[in-house]
């Protein structure tokens, strides 16, 4: 990949230089391997800022590069609003990418040197507790997440005996997340990009430590403490930037009618895409080029924020919140919206979980466009109906086992007749959406038509995120069960002998099923 502007925008500093000068280490790194024309940094507090930055630009293709841990008001909000703002943003293709903190590599890099340390201090891995220490602000949630979300990769990797998270300006602290590790060594590392001041002196001073250089090791309590570098200073870092911005390239010029680049030159045309079933990387090819492209996001309440930061800054998103039990906007909405955004000559995108036409009401938006005389596409996506299972290491058809398979929604099947019912009992696997809290009136109801009991059952939850969890039962159980472990909306059940092919190795990773695998006789 060459070519283009890469622009690393960082929070940064103005009265700790250090933070700023870490950026610019990555910047120069990043430059010497020459896949860009110009790389760039610019911050939000310290120099230079971003409208000097893209003022002084060459090129029109410019990818910018959130250097920090997580989402949150800064990158969410302020950043776009800075970027859309600029005097040459209309005349730009610029692409922002995903922070850097939510990059798939930053869990390797951080297990490889919790490793390192096990090694320097010569401490035992399962006696041993790693705790992320990261930055938090009560002002927006979601700067938290991605920490606890690291976290909770790092336990299922099993990188130390436990993994917890605490924060400076967030609950819980460190001091009492160090309070509820057990006795025995501490691995605190920094979530932090730059660090600056927070590496060096608040997070060893939050724990009650006087400030040193790092790894800066001392004794709290029944803890023998090791304070890490920042995860900005970590080898691989510049990695991530650069996978960042090839993954995320800016969108090709479009040309108007005399070659020049207009944006409003073709007609507004409504693309009906299927997102995939939750794992972002599971969007078509096809889905994610228009995403990209999109002046226009009408997005379900389950789409996750990955693919929505593929969104170009400056294109409109709108929330449609569709959902079992909530519905912030009716059907009848949605076609409206839909249809106005096009006709007013916007390329819209109605990005829709799965498969839009697998219970996505995705019809109902395709007729509503033709009737309108607005040209609709249909981007077809990975159903969970096939992918759920697949997650949990099931098979909806198996040789000798299964030759044929239904897909329904509880919900909907629990509202009908015993004869909506009936059909299913014959049908080798039945595949349940959408039917969390109709799921003992379904399996009651299925019962009652003649299937067995104990016909093997399986529950995944947020099947193909780091949120999936799997409960295994029988059909006589599984709406009590998944009561029991908790599962939460989304979920797709799976009725039928396959569900008792789900094997350790195939669900290795997911978190609470150790016991549900060995009822399965895995």
């Amino acid at each position: 990949m060459s070519g283009g502007a890469l622009v690393l925008a960082a929070h940064g500093s103005r009265r700790d230089p250090a933070a700023n000068a870490l950026v610019r280490r990555l910047a120069q790194a990043v430059r010497e391997r020459r896949l860009f024309d110009e790389v760039a940094v610019a911050f939000h507090q310290g120099e230079p800022g971003y409208d000097t930055v893209l003022d002084e630009l060459g090129s029109e293709a410019v990818t910018v590069v959130p250097v920090m841990t997580s989402a949150g008001h800064y990158a969410d909000v302020v950043l776009p609003e800075a970027l859309a703002r600029n005097r040459r943003h209309a005349g730009l293709r610029l692409r922002l990418t995903p922070t850097v903190g939510s990059h798939a590599g930053i869990a390797p890099l951080v297990a490889r040197r919790v490793s390192e340390h096990l090694r320097e201090y010569d401490l035992r891995r399962p006696e041993t507790t790693l705790l992320l220490a990261g930055h938090g602000t009560r002002r927006h949630a979601a700067s938290r997440d991605a920490t606890l979300q690291l976290a909770e990769t790092l336990r299922r990797r099993r990188v130390a005996g436990d993994v917890i998270a605490g924060f400076l300006d967030d609950e819980p602290g460190l001091l009492e997340a160090l309070g509820s590790a057990p006795p025995g060594p501490v691995i605190v590392l920094p979530f932090l990009i730059g660090g600056g001041h927070h590496a060096a002196e608040d997070i060893p001073r939050a724990l009650g430590l006087e400030p040193g250089e790092a790894p800066l090791a001392g004794r709290v309590n029944r803890h023998m403490i090791v304070v890490d570098h920042a995860v900005g200073m970590l080898p691989g870092i510049v990695d991530v930037i650069v996978d960042l911005a090839r993954r995320h390239p800016p969108a090709p010029p479009r040309l108007g009618r005399r070659g020049g680049r207009d944006a409003r030159a073709t007609p507004g045309t409504v693309r009906l895409v299927g997102a995939g079933p939750g794992d972002p990387g599971l969007i078509t090819v096809r889905g994610l080029e228009l995403l990209r492209r999109a002046d226009v996001v009408v997005h379900d309440r389950l789409i996750g924020p990955e693919l929505l930061h593929e969104v170009r800054p400056g294109a409109e998103l709108v929330d449609v919140g569709k959902g079992a039990g909530h519905a912030a906007r009716t059907q009848e909405e949605i076609n409206r919206l839909l249809v106005e955004r096009a006709r007013s000559g916007r390329q819209v995108v109605r990005l829709k979980g799965g498969d839009p036409f697998v219970f996505g009401r995705g019809s109902e938006e395709l007729a509503a466009c033709r009737e309108a005389g607005v040209s609709c596409e249909i981007v077809p996506g990975v159903s969970s109906a096939i992918a759920g299972p697949a997650a949990a290491g099931i098979p909806v058809t198996a040789r000798g086992i299964a030759r044929s398979f239904a897909v329904v929604t509880a919900h909907q099947a629990g509202e009908g007749a015993d004869h909506d019912v009936a059909p299913l009992a014959a049908v080798d696997t039945i595949v349940v959406l959408m039917g969390r809290s109709s799921l003992p009136i379904f399996t009651a109801r299925l019962i009652a038509a003649g299937r067995d009991p104990g016909t093997p059952a399986a529950c995944i939850q947020s099947a193909t995120t780091p949120a999936q969890r799997v409960t295994l039962a029988t059909l006589a159980t599984i709406a009590e069960a998944a009561e029991r472990d908790g599962l939460e909306a989304p979920i797709v059940t799976v009725i039928g002998e396959v569900a008792s092919m789900a094997t350790a190795g195939s669900l290795a990773g997911v978190p609470a099923i150790q016991e549900a695998v060995a009822l399965a006789g895995a």
